[in-house]
């Protein structure tokens, strides 16, 4: 059972490296694009009884929804950082032998 000195190689099916940012890059900014225009349709169609004080103010659900999300994207990266995050030595701490030769 040798091991293969073949270089691995990227899944045909994926693309380029920079094909991937650049539509990542588009995407982001066609999302903007589009929460852009629906605030400032906002401005011109607003609702016509508002059921809470801040309601009123265009483009409020716009901001509190994105607030939201970056709060609660915050949040979970900072648990899982906290709850599933292992010292750097982590695996290497239980590889000793107990004779001391070490893992093979």
């Amino acid at each position: 059972m040798g091991h293969d000195s073949k270089p691995m190689q990227a899944h045909a099916g994926a693309p380029p490296a920079g094909k991937s940012q650049g539509l990542t890059r588009t995407l982001r900014n066609l999302m903007f694009a589009s929460l852009t225009l629906l605030v400032v349709l906002n401005l011109f169609i607003t609702p016509h009884d508002p059921h809470f004080g801040l309601d009123r103010f265009p483009g409020f659900w716009a901001l509190f929804g994105l607030l939201g999300a970056v709060i609660l994207a915050k949040g979970a990266k900072g648990a899982a950082h906290t709850f599933l995050g292992k010292d750097e030595d982590f695996y290497e701490k239980g590889s000793e032998d107990p004779r001391g030769q070490g893992a093979k």
